[in-house]
This record gives structure tokens, C-alpha cells and sequence, in this order.
């Protein structure tokens, strides 16, 4: 599928806790050196021979597939485009985590990460908006993170999913009314237990 060069929608990622639940840790009981071989020769690129056992583990094995799956969608659905903000993209490339997300067949939305700043107290979210400042192309975006919720909701109330382990079908329900631009409202709003 050729990507539009212009983005319109995107999905702010974090990684831990929206699509790796904290608790999750399989990638402990499997021969990891092992598993960099068979992605080597799956995907035909020796590459993720030298690439972190310990991050294609949790990739592979820790990753909850229906959380993966209702990302997949979501982007499919709204041609939106992913920028990575959680803390994976420290000390890596853009093309590094398109190959971590290439084993769920998620690289081909990846185009982008944010840039680190320390910039107290809206570190996170002031990532985001300096993406969102730079990048006036824009049109609609929702931001995925199970953490930093005071700083999103003083910055990004209407388009922040605040997850609690990983996407559920309500986080899902609130990011497709984000994109397509529907106004959120106390009638409409996705509840979960949490909430009640």
C-alpha cells in the first residue's frame, strides 16, 4: 500500500501500557537469540540479528494481539499515520522501530517520532504539541498513553485515550470518534469500569 506524503490523521503511540501491558513478560520463557534468527530469515533481513533480543521478545511474545489488531484497524480505517512518543524510541531510529513494528505488520503507518525534550511540567505532552506546531498539515490526531494524563488533559483533553494496560474496545470506540471529528460529549463518551 503506497502512504499519502501528506498527513492528515495520526496516532500518537506510547508502547508500554497501550500496546504492552506492564504486567506482560512471556518473552522470558522463550530462547531470544532464536527468535532474532527466525525474524532474520522471515522477513529476509539480517538486521534483526543485531537488533535488541530483549525488545523483538516483548515485540513478539508480550504485545496483546487484540490491542495491535484495533490499532491496525483504526489506522487502516482512517489512513492515519503513527508517531511513536512512548519512551522506545530513545536511542533509536525511525527505521529501527519500523522494523520492531514490521513484525505485526504495523510499518507501513510508522512514519515518525517525536522528539525527546525535558521540558517540565508537560514533558510528554509538550512533545506532542511541538510535533503538532511543526507539522501544521495535521488535521486530526489521538494520543495513546497510559501515563503523563494530568499533563495530556491540560494540553489534549478532547484527543487523549488514557489506557490502563492496553487498548481495550472502549479506548478504541473513543480514538475513532477523535478522528473522525465527533464532537465528545458526556451522552456519547466510551465508558469503562473505571469511570463508575
Amino acid at each position: 500500500m503506497n502512504r499519502k506524503k501528506k498527513t492528515r490523521r495520526v496516532v500518537f503511540l506510547d508502547i508500554d501500557g497501550v500496546l504492552q501491558p506492564p504486567s506482560q513478560q512471556n518473552r522470558f520463557k522463550h530462547d531470544l537469540d532464536q527468535l532474532r534468527g527466525s525474524l532474520a530469515k522471515k522477513f529476509n533481513d539480517v538486521s534483526y540479528l543485531d537488533m535488541d533480543k530483549y525488545d523483538l521478545g516483548a515485540i513478539y511474545y508480550d504485545w496483546r494481539k487484540d490491542a495491535v489488531d484495533r490499532l491496525r484497524r483504526l489506522c487502516e480505517d482512517f489512513d492515519a499515520d503513527i508517531v511513536i512518543s512512548s519512551d522506545w524510541r530513545s536511542r533509536k531510529t525511525v527505521s529501527l522501530l519500523k522494523a520492531y513494528f514490521r513484525i505485526h505488520g504495523l510499518h507501513q503507518f510508522v512514519i515518525d517520532m517525536t522528539n525527546e525534550i525535558s521540558r517540565a511540567p508537560h514533558y510528554r505532552a509538550g512533545e506532542v504539541e511541538d510535533y503538532i506546531d511543526a507539522h501544521p498539515e495535521i488535521e486530526r490526531f489521538v494520543i495513546f498513553d497510559d501515563s503523563y494524563k494530568k499533563e495530556f488533559d491540560h494540553l489534549f483533553k478532547d484527543q487523549f485515550v488514557w489506557t490502563h494496560a492496553y487498548i481495550t474496545e472502549l479506548d478504541d470506540r473513543r480514538a475513532r470518534q477523535i478522528l473522525s471529528g465527533v464532537p465528545i460529549t458526556q451522552e456519547n463518551e466510551p465508558r469503562t469500569k473505571r469511570d463508575l
